[in-house]
């Protein structure tokens, strides 16, 4: 968590964008919203940190504009640029690549969210300066504060995957952090129901919410059709889903755990179980969490 000093450690840059958000609030006078607003920046630069980690791309000072690697950027407003590998063919002559622009405001549930097919680099990326796209909606971004790119040699489709990976899982960690900006926290959607996720996938890809609930059920569908024909069902990196089947047990005589008194537990016969098998991938990732607890739950 940052300490009084956290707030004058950072670049100006980023104490002239935190301020204005204080302002837009009317708390440019208030120092604890001045030091939440700093304690999450400090979050959101080690998300980005981790993930880049996580998903093993390089922190550099520059990339040349005719470098086809994708690449990530995290600017001094707080958004994300994320920028895709260029797909070799005999017809992208202009070096052209798939970009998207995350704007993370404070008060929406939802971030602005601009994807491009086509778009191009106008200039070198370079950290401290503007990322210049054309063929965009997006002609040019805050500077940049960190710029994360793939490593050489690795193929296009995991570039694509990492890539694009980093985008959902940054985006979606900085509107979690946001949520302990508001002044009353309690009246804050939950970020990760069913309706808030439909709502960003059909925001992201372009789609009304029905349509984007219909592909999230049908899939939903899929999976639960697999388990129950005695599939092992892969659930991307997450790991599988899967019915066992659990053997018959006796009858059989415990002890109550709050009285003490003996009771007799039932026999029951042979049947199915649904499993998830957690990826070794998951696993390692989740090592590292410390989850917040709830001191005020039974």
């Amino acid at each position: 968590m940052a300490d009084e000093k956290a707030f004058s450690k950072l670049p100006a840059a980023i104490q002239k964008h935190l301020t204005g958000l204080a302002a837009e609030q009317d708390r440019h006078k208030d120092p604890d919203y001045i030091k939440t607003l700093t304690e999450v920046w400090y979050r959101k630069e080690e998300l980005f940190r981790q993930q880049v980690k996580a998903v093993r791309l390089e922190l550099v000072d520059s990339v040349s504009a005719k470098d086809s690697r994708g690449m990530m950027v995290l600017s001094y407003s707080g958004s994300i640029l994320c920028i895709g590998p260029v797909f070799p063919t005999s017809t992208n002559i202009n070096f052209s690549r798939w970009i998207e622009y995350s704007s993370i405001k404070l008060r929406t549930e939802v971030p602005d969210i601009i994807m491009e097919k086509t778009a191009v680099l106008k200039s070198d990326v370079t950290v401290g300066q503007p990322v210049r796209l054309g063929d965009s909606r997006v002609s040019a971004t805050s500077p940049a504060y960190l710029l994360a790119v793939c490593p050489e040699g690795l193929n296009e489709d995991e570039q694509d995957k990492r890539i694009r990976e980093s985008a959902v899982f940054i985006t979606a960690g900085f509107m979690k952090f946001n949520q302990t900006l508001q002044i009353d926290s309690k009246s804050v959607p939950d970020q990760f129901t069913m309706k808030s996720m439909v709502r960003f996938l059909a925001k992201k890809h372009g789609l009304t919410g029905q349509e984007a609930r219909l592909i999230i059920d049908d899939f939903m569908t899929l999976i639960e059709t697999g388990m129950l024909m005695g599939e092992s069902v892969p659930f991307g990196r997450l790991g599988r889903f899967s019915i066992k089947t659990r053997e018959a047990q006796k009858p059989r005589v415990v002890r109550h755990p709050g009285t003490g008194e003996e009771m007799t537990v039932k026999a029951k016969p042979s049947r199915g179980v649904p499993k998830i098998s957690f990826s070794n991938y998951l696993k390692e990732r989740a090592e590292g969490i410390v989850p917040d607890i709830d001191t005020d739950s039974d």
